[in-house]
């Protein structure tokens, strides 16, 4: 029997413009009504490739086109902290608009494409422009709500919850830009999930053959396959 769900294609680690965060209000394009003006702003990196040093002088947006990258901080003892992944579509940056600095280390998981976008192109719509604005507070909403999320994953949630919600958030992520599909490949590493969830790498793995003996899912290297969705939200319920 075929399946109904559409495989997840290498291609699927992109997004084209009018899925990603800011949808239909492509702020570059808004700027100057020219694609080529946003094609110009696309920038490539490299996987382990640092966009940007935490401390340094905040100046621009970096919209996720295609690949994903992680925020992180390093602690006294050398070793990363990661407080954030970033998918196909999301823009990084908001937390640093107090500050005037980037407040974490960004650095590319795979081979990434971004947008960018400056901070004073940014403000200058946002005076202008009531849907941009209303876009920007929309944005800082999301992120103040799924700081709050993790603060209550940590606190609350055991490790196989902790772990069933990280994999539906990226399922419903995926969703919002277009990718039904049930197979979803990671663009982080079990450690750096693990890292992520304040969990060792033993206890993700251990949760994960829990959830197969379940069969709940599958889970193969980067790969994984939902086999039972209400199953794995009733987990991190």
């Amino acid at each position: 029997m075929q399946s109904i769900h559409k495989p997840l294609r290498s291609n699927s680690y992109s997004v084209p413009c009018e899925l990603c965060s800011i949808g239909s209000l492509c702020i570059p394009l808004l700027l100057n009504d020219k694609l080529g003006t946003v094609l110009d702003r696309k920038k490539s990196y490299l996987k382990d490739e640092i966009l940007v040093s935490k401390n340094t002088e905040f100046t621009r947006f970096y919209i996720i086109h295609s690949g994903a990258v992680k925020t992180y901080i390093t602690t006294a003892d050398n070793n990363e902290q990661i407080n954030g992944f970033y998918l196909p579509g999301d823009i990084v940056g908001l937390d640093c608009i107090s500050t005037k600095k980037y407040n974490n280390n960004i650095k590319a998981l795979t081979d990434t494409s971004v947008c960018e976008l400056k901070y004073e192109e940014l403000m200058s719509l946002i005076e202008i422009n009531k849907n941009v604005r209303d876009l920007v507070f929309k944005l800082l909403s999301n992120d103040i709500y799924n700081y709050q999320k993790l603060v209550l994953c940590y606190s609350q949630y055991k490790a196989d919850e902790r772990l069933a919600i990280f994999i539906h958030s990226l399922y419903l992520r995926y969703e919002q830009r277009g990718h039904s599909s049930l197979n979803i490949k990671l663009a982080m590493s079990r450690a750096d999930i693990a890292n992520y969830l304040g969990l060792t790498i033993e206890t993700v793995s251990r949760s994960l053959s829990k959830f197969q003996e379940k069969n709940i899912l599958s889970a193969r290297g980067k790969y994984i396959v939902i086999k039972n969705l209400n199953a794995l939200i009733d987990l991190g319920n």
